[in-house]
């Protein structure tokens, strides 16, 4: 029989034992616990940035043509180079065009003279009608050769005027600024005032440059769509020109344009969006739309291809998550959150627009305050056990700690 010392030293025993066999199921279940980081998702105010492949073309591309046909005698400017808007670009023989010039004035000089033959013919004859010495007839043709002098006078004028155009056409302008193309026809050329023949040059308008891009139908339509929901606005920053009653600058919304090279520089200027294409392309389901730059050192060449960069949007409210963190499934992208038990948990979400450092806003699934995983994901699975660091937050395996 046992004594009663020998029954407490039993008792004393198993609670040992016990004890040690709930610490050894405890430490199994936080080694079964999978380490996992993961952030919380709070409502923030994201700058968003759109990038597109774009084209550079003149603000104005314009063909200079002769006007009046003859000899081509000289080229005043470098193929290539910059001219001024009236810089005179090429001289046409001019002969042809002051002999036409002389000869208008000289008709012109000889209707003047038969006008005023006719005003002392048409005095004399209404003084001596007045007095009924001729008949209204003789009064009649005198007026009439009085309207037909002053008719040959203005027509002599207008021909005075031609010639004279005619002859200033001979010196063919520059109707722009711009940089020039080679000549299409050479010196001593006969060149003529109609079809291809006429053609003597090209000018195109580098500053201010266009720079052309498309965007799909779709991602215009999600920008109005968040528009209207008042999810997105333009960012407010100091205008240029406009002053508030305290002198200080007022602020402005807008949307500007930037310019990346293909060697990944970005155009020292700013520019902006200044025209929307209203109409959908039919065959590529896209918008065109013309941004403008200033351009006083030619940096941005006419035809060179470049990307767009559209900035000033920023997205209200967006809870963003690493691109990392969304998982494809046979439907949907998912996510993986850690609930307040400690457990992943899949949930399925809608991603919207990228953000400049490579995360994604989630625009349907997501709360604020939900935890989300970021990383082990290919071994995380929907129930599993996990231990959560967030930020650098100390680990659990009851959700997160802050």
């Amino acid at each position: 029989m046992l004594t009663a010392k020998q029954m407490l030293i039993m008792a004393t025993g198993i609670l040992a034992l016990a004890a040690c066999k709930k610490n050894d199921t405890e430490n199994t279940q936080a080694i079964q616990a999978l380490p996992v980081a993961a952030i919380k998702v709070t409502p923030q105010t994201i700058p968003l940035s759109f990038e597109y492949p774009a084209r550079a073309v003149g603000s104005k591309e314009v063909q200079v043509r002769a006007r009046v046909g003859g000899i081509l005698q000289k080229r005043n400017y470098i193929e290539g180079s910059k001219v001024q808007a009236g810089d005179v670009l090429f001289e046409i023989d001019p002969a042809q065009f002051e002999v036409a010039l002389s000869k208008a004035k000289a008709q012109l000089a000889q209707s003047k003279a038969q006008l005023q033959s006719a005003k002392q013919d048409w005095s004399r004859i209404s003084k001596l009608y007045s007095q009924k010495v001729v008949s209204e007839k003789s009064k009649d043709d005198a007026k009439a050769s009085l309207d037909s002098a002053e008719a040959a006078v203005q027509m002599a004028q207008a021909q005075v005027d031609e010639a004279e155009l005619n002859l200033s056409y001979t010196k063919v302008t520059a109707p722009v600024a711009g940089l020039t193309s080679m000549e299409t026809q050479s010196e001593g050329s006969l060149i003529s005032a109609t079809g291809s023949d006429s053609l003597l040059t090209n000018i195109t308008q580098t500053d201010p440059i266009y720079v052309m891009f498309s965007t799909s139908e779709g991602e215009i339509a999600s920008l109005m769509t968040m528009g209207s929901k008042g999810l997105i606005r333009a960012e407010e920053g100091d205008c240029v020109s406009e002053f508030d009653e305290s002198g200080n600058r007022k602020k402005c919304r807008e949307i500007k344009a930037k310019v990346k090279f293909s060697s990944g520089d970005v155009y020292s200027e700013a520019g902006d969006i200044n025209f929307i294409n209203p109409m959908v392309d039919e065959k590529t389901g896209t918008l065109q739309l013309r941004a403008v730059f200033p351009n006083p050192k030619d940096k941005i060449k006419p035809g060179q291809f470049v990307r767009l960069v559209m900035e000033g949007i920023v997205r209200l409210n967006a809870l963003v998550v690493p691109q990392e963190a969304i998982m494809q499934g046979a439907n949907s992208s998912f996510v993986y959150i850690v609930n307040d038990k400690g457990v992943a948990q899949a949930v399925n979400v809608i991603t919207g627009l990228s953000t400049q450092d490579g995360g994604w806003i989630i625009d349907s699934g997501l709360k604020s305050g939900d935890v989300v995983i970021t990383s082990n994901l290919m071994k995380v699975r929907p129930g599993m056990q996990v231990k959560a660091n967030i930020s650098g937050e100390q680990a659990t395996t009851a959700g997160v700690v802050e």
